[in-house]
């Protein structure tokens, strides 16, 4: 929010969408996309970075579902500027509120993980490193992201976007490679063609996804539901509903063929 208010950076506006129908289907193409892909765009970008080579079809597949409902859709979601676009009491109260939760959040984790063997990375730290980066990508450059990338310049055929994201898109893979190397993981996984088939068609559905909602998780998360965006906050309910149950249900079919055999 404080880079979002700087007088520095032009142009940048925070905004909120609103609630409907196809918001709420596009929500649940992502989350059943992600379960298909076994993970999500931020997911996805780690595991590439462990060597799984298999999502290198994910952008294909992506660029599939967004153009098939670029085609065929007519409206667009009704989009206005977040009370948070501008410095104002009401901002600075909700600015004051986030730190407090963040301080209770902090210290709760903290003293659940006391009692668990000391990792590199607190979960608390790495979740405050992963909400302030990122959040800060998304106030200076809103269109970093591979997604804004795709429908940047496969959609809208503005290039000038691919400056900035293409750049961004291409750091954020090698950190992956050097954050998986870093920690010894990384190690070459040839895909299979059901794997290639899964990972297409995984990406096409949160393709649908990106295009009917707006936005991936990667953006709801860190700028949609920051920006107290109502469609924000439908979208990511709806989409981790949708992948709380296809897990469960597919826990339940697993250990049903378990049982038969």
């Amino acid at each position: 929010m404080p880079l979002a208010w700087a007088a520095a950076i032009d142009g940048l506006t925070i905004t909120a969408s609103s609630i409907d129908s196809s918001l709420l289907a596009g929500a649940v193409a992502f989350g059943i996309g992600a379960l298909v892909n076994d993970t999500c765009l931020l997911g996805s970008l780690a595991r590439l970075g462990n060597g799984e080579v298999r999502l290198l079809a994910l952008p294909f597949g992506l660029a599939a579902g967004m153009l098939l409902i670029d085609r065929a859709r007519h409206d667009r979601i009704a989009m206005w500027p977040s009370l948070l676009a501008e410095p104002s009491v009401q901002g600075m109260v909700c600015l004051l509120s986030f730190l407090i939760i963040l301080t209770l959040v902090s210290i709760i984790l903290a003293v659940s993980e006391a009692s668990r063997p000391r990792a590199r990375w607190p979960l608390a730290l790495s979740m405050l490193v992963l909400g302030v980066t990122g959040g800060a990508l998304f106030a200076l450059s809103p269109s970093w992201t591979l997604a804004q990338l795709l429908q940047h310049s496969l959609l809208l055929h503005d290039m000038r976007t691919g400056v900035v994201a293409l750049p961004a898109v291409a750091a954020s893979v090698m950190g992956a490679f050097a954050a998986s190397a870093g920690q010894g993981n990384m190690g070459l996984q040839e895909p299979s063609a059901r794997d290639l088939l899964r990972t297409l068609f995984g990406g096409f559905l949160m393709g649908v996804g990106i295009s009917l909602i707006p936005g991936g998780n990667d953006g709801l998360i860190l700028s949609a539901v920051p920006a107290l965006s109502p469609g924000g906050f439908a979208a990511v309910l709806t989409m981790t509903a949708t992948i709380l149950i296809g897990l469960i249900g597919r826990r339940r079919l697993t250990r049903g063929g378990r049982i038969d055999h």
